[in-house]
This record gives structure tokens, sequence and C-alpha cells, in this order.
């Protein structure tokens, strides 16, 4: 063997273990895109999970407002009784009461209208607020003292909300044969 074929032989050799190790290098590369992809499904899992908690919170916090709400009237004779008075007008409230039938009312709008958001930004089911909330609401505005009250306080409140409200109180009138503006 001639110092040319020696030389060629050992190039052929390292010629080898470089393509080898590129093989090698292609492998690793596909194996770590593999297990980039299983992480990510991965993480994909996770964030579903907590999104699914976080919507269970969200709907947890908004009955627990609710529940707050309801019970300042249903807990306390006197308010569920002005509350009454309020909504039927007849008689006429004293200004006490009347203030605190608005601020009532102010309460039950804002709470209906967190709903209403949450139902919006897809927090909770719509039909949160579109059968449960604002029809809720609707018996109480559309009340004789409710509307009047309603006519008052509408303009604090979100025009969207507002809107929303009141397209749903078109069917509500309807189906319930009531006035939910002021005579």
């Amino acid at each position: 063997m001639t110092g040319q074929d020696a030389s060629d032989a050992k190039e052929a050799v390292l010629l080898q273990r470089r393509t080898r190790i590129e093989y090698m290098a292609l492998i690793a590369e596909i194996v770590s895109a593999i297990a980039v992809v299983i992480s990510l499904v991965f993480v994909g899992f996770q964030l579903r999970s907590g999104n699914t908690v976080m919507l269970r919170n969200e709907a947890n916090a908004t009955m627990e407002q609710w529940t707050n709400f309801r019970s300042s009237i249903y807990a306390d004779r006197e308010t569920a009784m002005m509350f009454q008075e309020g909504m039927d007008a007849t008689p006429p409230l004293d200004p006490a009461d009347r203030l605190r039938f608005l601020y009532v009312m102010r309460e039950h709008a804002w709470a209906t209208f967190q709903i209403w958001d949450r139902a919006r930004l897809g927090l909770v089911p719509a039909a949160n607020f579109e059968q449960g909330a604002a029809p809720d609401f609707l018996r109480v505005i559309c009340t004789p003292g409710g509307a009047i009250s309603w006519a008052e306080i509408r303009r604090e409140l979100p025009p969207a909300y507002v809107a929303d409200m009141e397209r749903i109180a078109l069917s509500y009138v309807a189906t319930h044969e009531v006035r939910c503006v002021p005579e």
C-alpha cells in the first residue's frame, strides 16, 4: 500500500465518521423537535384546564355577588317591604325610602351589568344573562316604580348594556303584557 492509498483510506474513514455524526445530529434534531411538540401539547392541555378553572371561579364569583344582593332584600323584612312598595309605586315612597329604593335599583342594575359583561366576554354562558339575570331585572323594572327608577338610572350605565336590556325588554313586554317605561 502506497502513501497515497493510506491517505485516501484515512480520508474515507474520516468521511464515514463525519457522515455518521451528521446523521446522528439529524436524528437528534428530529427527536428534539418531537419533544418540543409533545411539550407544547402538554402546555395546551394545562392552559385549557386552567381556563376551565378560571371560568368556574368567575361563575362562582358572579353567584356570590348575586347571593349578597338577594340576601340584602330577603334577610331584612323592612328592606323587602321598601323594595316592594318602590316597585308598586303606590303609595309614593317618602324621600328616605325613595333614596334607598334608587340605590337598591342601582345595585340590581350593576349586578345585572356584571353578568352581561361576563357573558359578552365569554366568561359565563350567554344564557346566564339572557335567560337569567335580564328577565329577573325586567321583572323589577317593568313595574310602575321600577320603570320610573330605570328611566333615571339607565343614564348611569354603559349604553351597550342599556341597549341590550331594552332589546330583551321588547319580547318581555309582549309576553308578559307589562310596561317597562314610565306612564
